[in-house]
């Protein structure tokens, strides 16, 4: 992730660097190869930066799925269960349930 500057020096460019320019990128309607001619860029690098940027998403979206649930009426000595597809289980007493609310809340 080393690129030229002034001077003929090298210097390293981090994430956010990339992130705008791959932003630019795709606004600026060019190829890769020709924004990246055009901003003086290695084109293998933005190539890598840009898969790098896919799989973030695509593993960002992934995280977190979102599945049908039922409510049934509590019984005494109440516990709030909750059960994953995937075989996770969490057990809460019922004093929970507000917190439970606004942890829920913040996932969005």
């Amino acid at each position: 992730m080393l690129a030229p500057v002034p001077g003929g020096t090298m210097a390293r460019r981090g994430a956010e660097f990339w992130r705008a320019h791959l932003e630019a990128w795709l606004q600026s309607e060019l190829t890769q190869e020709a924004y990246c001619a055009g901003h003086g860029l290695s084109t293998k690098t933005f190539y890598r930066w840009r898969h790098k940027e896919k799989a973030a998403v695509t593993a960002a979206k992934a995280s977190l799925t979102l599945v049908p649930v039922s409510v049934s009426t509590p019984t005494a000595g109440g516990v709030v269960r909750l059960h994953s597809p995937g075989g996770w289980k969490i057990e809460l007493p019922d004093a929970s349930i507000p917190w439970l609310a606004e942890f829920l809340r913040q996932l969005r």
